[in-house]
Parts: structure tokens; sequence; C-alpha cells
């Protein structure tokens, strides 16, 4: 293998690694409850929510909790898009007694982010809570 064609093929990684980092999006919230998401139960406090495109095309999403440094990443099901204006920048919970899941992700851009919640007894009082967040620009 020629050093050129060593050269080529680590400005290609690096393209790849640069353009999965240009499609980050990051928001901060104050969730005041401890919530589910992707299977984990996490504390009340400050989040970071980062919405990361791979160059592939998939999509990522990570909660950090900005106190505990704890952090999961999650795939969403689903996405909307909308006009920029009709979509606040927020995270909807969907909570059943004391106990509250992560539903929708909406980082302000046109896009909104469903996840899978986890079941919930059926005669349980089911309610919305829906959190404002800011946009942040990424570390």
């Amino acid at each position: 293998m020629t050093d050129f064609t060593k050269n080529m093929m680590i400005a290609a990684a690096a393209l790849m690694v640069a353009a999965g980092v240009a499609g980050a999006q990051t928001i901060k919230a104050e969730v005041p409850f401890g919530f589910r998401a992707a299977g984990t139960v996490l504390p009340a406090g400050s989040y970071r929510v980062s919405a990361i495109h791979s160059s592939g095309g998939s999509l990522t999403v990570t909660l950090r909790n900005e106190d505990t440094n704890q952090a999961v990443v999650t795939m969403p099901f689903a996405h909307n898009v909308q006009k920029s204006g009709d979509a606040p920048v927020s995270l909807t919970f969907e909570c059943t007694g004391t106990d509250c899941a992560l539903v929708q992700v909406a980082p302000g851009s046109g896009q909104t982010y469903r996840f899978w919640k986890p079941k919930t007894e059926k005669d349980g009082e089911t309610r919305l809570a829906v959190i404002r967040a800011v946009l942040v620009k990424a570390r």
C-alpha cells in the first residue's frame, strides 16, 4: 500500500467522522422528576440531549445528566418534519402515576423524534409533561 493510498484512507475516515459530528444538535433541559429512557431509569436533573445523524443517515439520541454524567443512547422509532416555528425546543414525557418515560424530543429544527415507552398499567391515569429546553452549542 502506497503512502498516497494510506493518506486517502485516513482523509476519508476523518471526513466521515466530521460529517457525523456536523449533524449534531444539542439541547439542554432541567427535568424536575425521574424518568425512563432507553430502558434505563434516570434521576431528575439537568440534561444535555444530542441528536446525531451519522454519515450513513441513521440517528442516535444521547441523554447525559450533567450532575452525575450518566448517559443513555437511544434511537427514535419515528420522526416528523414540521415548519421550524411549529416545533418548540422541548422534551415530552408520558406519565402514569409517578412513572414517567421520555416519548419525544423536539430540538427546534422542525424535526420531532419519537421513542418507545414501557408498558404501563391500563387503569392508571396518563398525562403528558412537556419540558421546555434551550438549544446550546455542542461541546
